[in-house]
């Protein structure tokens, strides 16, 4: 057996001298036969190699403190073909060792012979892709859930982490309290809601890239999936919401659902059903969708018109002081002026995500897909025109008979 050293010193006139094997070792009994490995090291470098599928020269290197060549042991092993190194260009501290025929993300290119180097693409080396090839954003938006029990809940104040936007819940086997902050960690441990707290739920970015108005919108998304699944009575009602496009409206829902799932997982939330439909969410909240009806049927209650804008059209249907159903088929501006509140412009990216809002054919307007129940006159005619100004007077009564009734105004305001 031949036996190599790796501690005389380099000859001047051999620049390309080095202190690994040339040749092949021989293995006998499972032992490499080479003067820089004892049994013990073999065991150890592969063993750190083992605990994670692969390992750096620095890491082994680094676990090796009283070996005279850790790395001239390591590439004994690579030499007996125990170990690959995946060199790129020159072996540094940073090379990655594994064991042969796995690779860090199972690509094959990736299991190349021991010490052959593997040049990279220019468009890999210029941090550009191909021509012809275009790499499609994602959402950079990640959850991060924190759970622990009511009695703790000062110990979220004690996490960096927490202190940012994002939204919480609290919770008791009856009843649920949705909340939102600017600082998460500070409300959860300092707050005074009113609910007797058995465990706590905080909800963040964890690249800590959620805005206020996202938290305000996420606070009204998690409270409506929460008052759909109908596991908890609900202490507080309905938030604002905050004014998000329907683009970001898709990547917090997005974000929600990982949530939701993990609590779903966790047995805390969400664990009634089958998870498609968790997942999916509802298409509204509660008691916003007004009755199936047949498309050439009348709804009941006094019906209205309101024209508005370049030739849009809404129906609504007068049901009672606090019930007016703005009808399938209507007309909904698609821009919002800055006199429109959070609720009208947070409701028209949630209603385009659900499907009850849907582009009209001519691109010019919104069109409702199903009747839709609102608390006041006022309400839809700001959800419509997407601007305030316009009064209860602006809605005409269709008379069923023909003609205008002189009441009209009186009616509506009733």
């Amino acid at each position: 057996m031949a036996i190599y050293s790796s501690t005389g010193a380099h000859a001047p006139s051999n620049p390309n001298s080095h202190s690994f094997p040339v040749e092949t070792p021989t293995i006998v009994a499972g032992l490499v036969q080479h003067a820089l490995l004892s049994a013990s090291t073999q065991v150890q470098i592969l063993s750190i190699v083992d605990e994670t599928g692969s390992a750096t020269v620095a890491d082994i290197v680094a676990e090796l403190p009283g070996h005279c060549d850790p790395v001239g042991a390591i590439m004994a092993l690579v030499s007996a073909g125990i170990l690959v190194a995946q060199v790129c260009g020159v072996l540094d501290a940073q090379t990655i060792v594994r064991r042969p025929g796995l690779t860090l993300d199972d690509d094959p290119a990736a299991a190349a012979e021991p010490n052959e180097p593997q040049p990279l693409d220019l468009s890999e080396r210029l941090n550009t892709l191909p021509l012809g090839l275009e790499e499609v954003a994602v959402s950079p938006l990640s959850a991060r859930v924190i759970v622990g029990s009511g009695a703790d809940r000062r110990a979220f104040d004690r996490l960096g982490g927490l202190h940012r936007p994002g939204v919480y819940i609290l919770l008791n086997p009856e009843a649920a309290y949705v909340g939102m902050a600017s600082d998460v960690a500070n409300r959860i441990a300092n707050g005074r809601q009113a609910i007797e707290v058995q465990t706590v739920v905080a909800v963040v970015d964890r690249n800590n890239g959620l805005t206020l108005d996202d938290a305000r919108a996420l606070e009204r998304m998690l409270w409506s999936r929460l008052a759909a699944s109908g596991e908890r009575m609900l202490l507080n009602s309905c938030p604002d919401g905050a004014g998000v496009d329907p683009e970001r409206y898709e990547a917090l829902d997005a974000m929600l659902a990982a949530v939701v799932l993990a609590l779903r997982q966790r047995g805390l939330l969400f664990v009634a059903g089958n998870t498609r439909a968790v997942l999916a969410g509802p298409r509204a909240e509660p008691r916003r969708l007004g009755a199936l009806r047949p498309f050439d049927s009348a709804p009941k209650g006094d019906i209205l018109e309101l024209s508005f804008g370049r030739g849009l059209v809404a129906l609504m249907a007068k049901q009672a002081p606090d019930r007016w159903l703005l009808l399938a088929g209507s007309d909904i501006r698609i821009d919002t002026a800055p006199s429109a509140n959070s609720t009208t412009r947070f409701l028209r990216a949630a209603w385009l995500h659900g499907g009850l809002l849907a582009p009209a054919v001519d691109g010019a307007s919104y069109t409702v897909t199903r009747d839709l129940v609102f608390a006041s006159c006022s309400a839809v005619t700001l959800f419509c025109a997407g601007s305030k100004g316009r009064t209860v007077d602006s809605w005409q009564f269709i008379d069923p008979h023909g003609g205008y009734d002189p009441r009209t105004s009186a009616l509506i305001a009733a």
